[in-house]
């Protein structure tokens, strides 16, 4: 966790700030709007694991935002958190209704608001469905401890090469783009990353590659993207 993009929908520019701040110390990468059209329009366009959401934002209320996203086949999975003065039980109610993951009463505690967005993001990876068709045996994920288990090797991931591994397994033996990638690790923010996945990918195959002679479990194809070495007989990943 640390790499996820929150889009804040907020109109108080103080607050606004505020919160992106809190976020981007905490590690994540943050996109601000002031009103609901915009917030939605940045939410199309950026795909974030999870929108922070003022109640009533101008332009559209939080809980049409809310219902928006819920209802959009490219969204519903979104993790959602509403934000709000009005902290009586029936607007509470109405936003989790609504679709909201979870409400956020102001004025809130820095600490308790990075907090929340956390355990939001815990709970929709968890969900998150892990199929295993493909998977080889001879690799083991544990991914509450970014922990694997590999051909005999056990060795201690960064989130960043924990999710390009989880990427890889789930098409092993099959070539994943370099594109694909880089979205999974930093999104569509228009900046280079080919250094930074090459780095990772070298770092990963250190801890993979054991007693392989040399050999690296994760080979890159030019010009395409890289590929997770099958093993006979087959591949399976267990979380």
């Amino acid at each position: 966790m640390g790499l996820e993009l929150i889009q804040i929908i907020e109109e108080g520019q103080e607050q606004a700030r505020a919160i992106d701040q809190l976020l981007r110390k905490a590690s994540f990468r943050t996109n601000v709007a002031c009103d609901g059209p915009t917030g939605i329009q940045d939410i199309r366009r950026l795909k974030p694991a999870l929108v922070m959401l003022d109640l009533l934002p101008p332009g559209m209320s939080g809980k049409e935002i809310c219902a928006r996203l819920r209802t959009d086949p490219q969204t519903k999975s979104m993790g959602i958190i509403v934000m709000s003065a009005m902290t009586s039980e029936d607007h509470r109610v109405a936003a989790l209704e609504a679709g909201a993951d979870d409400v956020i009463a102001k004025p809130y505690a820095g600490r308790e608001l990075v907090a929340r967005v956390k355990a939001v993001l815990r709970r929709i990876a968890a969900a998150a469905p892990m199929g295993d068709e493909g998977m080889a045996d001879d690799l083991v994920l544990e991914e509450t401890q970014y922990v694997v288990s590999f051909r005999g090797l056990r060795a201690i991931l960064s989130t960043a090469e924990w999710m390009i591994l989880t990427r890889l397994a789930r098409a092993a033996g099959k070539v994943v783009p370099r594109e694909e990638l880089r979205a999974a690790l930093w999104g569509e923010d228009g900046l280079s990353h080919d250094r930074a996945l090459d780095q990772a990918i070298m770092s990963l195959n250190g801890k993979l590659a054991g007693d392989m002679n040399g050999r690296h479990p994760i080979a890159g194809i030019p010009g395409s993207g890289y590929r997770l070495m099958r093993q006979a007989p087959s591949l399976r990943l267990s979380a």
